[in-house]
């Protein structure tokens, strides 16, 4: 039997919103996207083939940035901005 390692998470910010992947799931020799969170509408979306035993821990942390809703939110280094949540769902 062939041991996994532990989920690690990797929580990536994009220009448009939050990717969620992690070094279990790949495809075509990258790190799979598992859900994605848009900075406008703040809906996390959830790739079809998701593990169950990471949704948890991603929609935990997508909350918290849920809860951010009319905040600016850097996206670079230089100090850029977005507007959490600037479009109505």
């Amino acid at each position: 039997m062939v041991k996994r390692k532990p989920v690690s998470l990797f929580v990536c910010i994009m220009p448009t919103g939050i990717a969620y992947t992690d070094e279990n799931h790949e495809k075509h020799g990258d790190f799979a996207l598992l859900a994605f969170l848009p900075f406008r509408s703040l809906v996390l979306k959830f790739e079809d083939d998701c593990p169950q035993s990471i949704r948890q821990e991603i929609t935990e942390h997508a909350a918290g940035i849920q809860a951010r809703r009319g905040e600016d939110f850097i996206v670079s280094m230089c100090g850029q901005t977005v507007l959490l949540g600037e479009q109505s769902t």
